[in-house]
């Protein structure tokens, strides 16, 4: 039934209950909240989801929309391997500081809260990643611009790893510090500068024709 209300109105719920989540937790976001924010009734929002546990993974999978879309038009524009990575460093950097909520509800997810949706968070969120990973470090290590030290797999691993780390220090305070523990001074030149420093480190360490 949410699928066929109207857009502005699939928009209206979503926003509201990402805020909640990303203000207040799984535990503590209320519903009630939720519906009076979107501008609905309770009883509206219980006819479009069965549960609040619903309505957050209806947000996972919202983003998880929204990250295959911008991976696929990313492969698209993009024809080599290190010019992808850049530009999905890029785009971590972009999405968690035009989206700070989202990177809240993303760590919510590795928390013990959230244990017994865990299997299902991970399948949503990650899958799609893993799978684009995974296929654009073969397809560079086949045609010689990459020499990645371990499998395809463990390389894409690497990768998103990498990518988790800026967006995350980019759209939470926690990490944002994180990252200025470990880089010093550096930190405050801002995302194009670990942007940089990234992706010098990706291409020292996957090597290949594509090294500058």
């Amino acid at each position: 039934m949410f699928d066929r209300i109207s857009a502005d109105k699939r928009q209206r719920v979503l926003y509201s209950a990402k805020r909640a989540f990303a203000e207040r937790g799984f535990s503590g976001a209320n519903v009630n909240d939720i519906a009076k924010e979107a501008g609905i009734s309770v009883g509206a929002l219980y006819k479009y989801f069965r549960s609040k546990e619903d309505i957050f993974l209806a947000i996972i999978e919202a983003s998880r929309e929204q990250l295959e879309s911008m991976l696929d038009a990313i492969l698209a524009a993009e024809p080599t391997f290190y010019g992808r990575v850049e530009a999905i460093l890029r785009a971590a950097v972009d999405s968690s500081s035009a989206d700070p909520d989202m990177v809240r509800i993303y760590i919510a997810c590795t928390t013990q809260e959230l244990t017994p949706l865990a299997a299902e968070l991970a399948a949503r969120i990650e899958s799609a990643a893993a799978t684009k990973y995974s296929a654009m470090v073969a397809r560079a290590r086949e045609t010689g611009e990459i020499s990645p030290p371990c499998d395809d797999r463990a390389a894409a691993l690497c990768l998103d790893d990498l990518f988790l780390a800026l967006q995350f220090a980019f759209g939470s305070a926690y990490y944002r510090e994180r990252l200025r523990v470990f880089l010093g001074e550096s930190a405050e030149d801002g995302p194009d500068a670990a942007v940089a420093s990234m992706l010098s480190f990706i291409r020292a360490s996957f090597g290949g024709s594509g090294v500058l």
